[in-house]
């Protein structure tokens, strides 16, 4: 038996959030966001992988833009 918590795009209230995390999932499946249906499905665990993705990409984001003179 599977319990396995699933969550639809759809799903996500949030449109910015939803626009973020269909641009994140675009990007790691090397497609254009139009090609990631509304109806695409994540796991919790793959949910919770994109959602590092994304942190870590800001993170170096920040990184990139510190003026190195401090």
């Amino acid at each position: 038996m599977n319990n396995q918590k699933m969550i639809r795009l759809r799903e996500i209230i949030d449109p910015e959030l939803r626009r973020i995390i269909t641009a994140q999932l675009a990007t790691n499946r090397g497609c254009a966001t139009s090609a990631i249906p509304d109806w695409f499905e994540l796991d919790d665990a793959d949910y919770v992988d994109l959602l590092n993705d994304m942190k870590e990409d800001e993170a170096e984001r920040d990184e990139n833009q510190r003026d190195p003179r401090m």
